[in-house]
């Protein structure tokens, strides 16, 4: 449905807010409350401009100040490219031609995403209505094959990370999320493409619906104890530091996790097999390797 709406700023030099109510009234206007004062609805064939030409010799001596609003599909909601509802400007157009240009618009951005748009763009022009239904399907369809759109927006990412925010492990409907971050269903269903490409979302089915869950990061691998084991003399000491010395070296950190001899025995044993000139160490600034001489 496409409705106009009006803002009056009122004025102790002119008419009272009942006279004016009356005027609005006279040309078709409903008295409103909260951001608006008064709304009409706009039929298919009636221009916007000629609507605000109404208004403005409705108004005119009143003594008053008006702003006037059109949206388009209330209840359904326009989107522009943040996703949220925005106030389309095509004052030249009845409310059928505005609404197929927010449309275009919308293939363009799917075509500049690399969605092959080829099989639901002719509805446009041949059937509103069914064009509509079939794009929330095409949408559906294509969810799982957005890995490999490459969206490089910015604002997409802000979006995909609001989204995120609102997911969790039990899931969310698709109508929770539109209804949780005020985003139209066609953004959402970008974004979620987007996320479940990305391994952050996960679909699943419950009987006939389906829902989309966080999928939790990878819990942090624990870095298990080392054992130490004593040696039981000087030898086996030695030993158990030369064999763990590969032809190619081996750094004091990996030596240590090798032998699994306690740091007092290990000095002792490297000092003597250098002595012995069985293993030399070559050093750098950064760290010590061992080698088989």
């Amino acid at each position: 449905m496409r409705k106009t709406y009006v803002r009056v700023i009122f004025s102790s030099e002119g008419e009272s807010p009942k006279q004016v109510i009356e005027r609005m009234m006279r040309i078709g206007a409903t008295p409103v409350g909260g951001d608006y004062d008064f709304e009409f609805s706009l039929s298919d064939d009636e221009r916007i401009f000629d609507r605000i030409e109404k208004i403005h010799n409705a108004l005119k001596g009143a003594r008053v100040r008006y702003s006037i609003t059109t949206r388009l599909d209330v209840g359904e909601e326009v989107h522009g490219s943040e996703g949220r509802r925005r106030i389309v400007h095509y004052f030249d157009q009845k409310p059928v031609e505005m609404k197929k240009a927010v449309y275009r618009a919308k293939l363009d951005r799917w075509k500049e995403m690399g969605l092959d748009v080829s099989e639901i763009e002719p509805l446009l022009e041949q059937n509103l209505e069914k064009f509509k239904e079939a794009s929330k399907q095409f949408l559906r369809t294509h969810l799982d094959e957005m890995a490999e759109v490459k969206d490089k927006h910015p604002p997409e990412n802000l979006m995909d990370g609001e989204i995120l925010a609102r997911i969790d492990e039990s899931g969310k409907t698709l109508s929770q999320l539109v209804t949780d971050t005020g985003y139209s269903e066609d953004f959402v269903i970008l974004s979620l493409g987007r996320l479940i490409s990305a391994g952050s979302v996960r679909r699943v089915l419950r009987g006939s619906a389906e829902a989309f869950c966080l999928v939790p990061p990878p819990a942090p691998q624990l870095r298990k104890a080392l054992v130490i084991l004593p040696a039981n003399s000087v030898e086996e000491a030695r030993k158990r530091v030369y064999d763990a010395i590969p032809p190619e070296g081996i750094s004091a950190k990996d030596l240590v996790k090798a032998a699994r001899l306690p740091r007092e025995q290990l000095a002792r044993a490297i000092e003597a097999l250098v002595a012995d000139g069985r293993v030399k160490v070559s050093k750098d600034q950064k760290r010590a390797m061992y080698f088989r001489a």
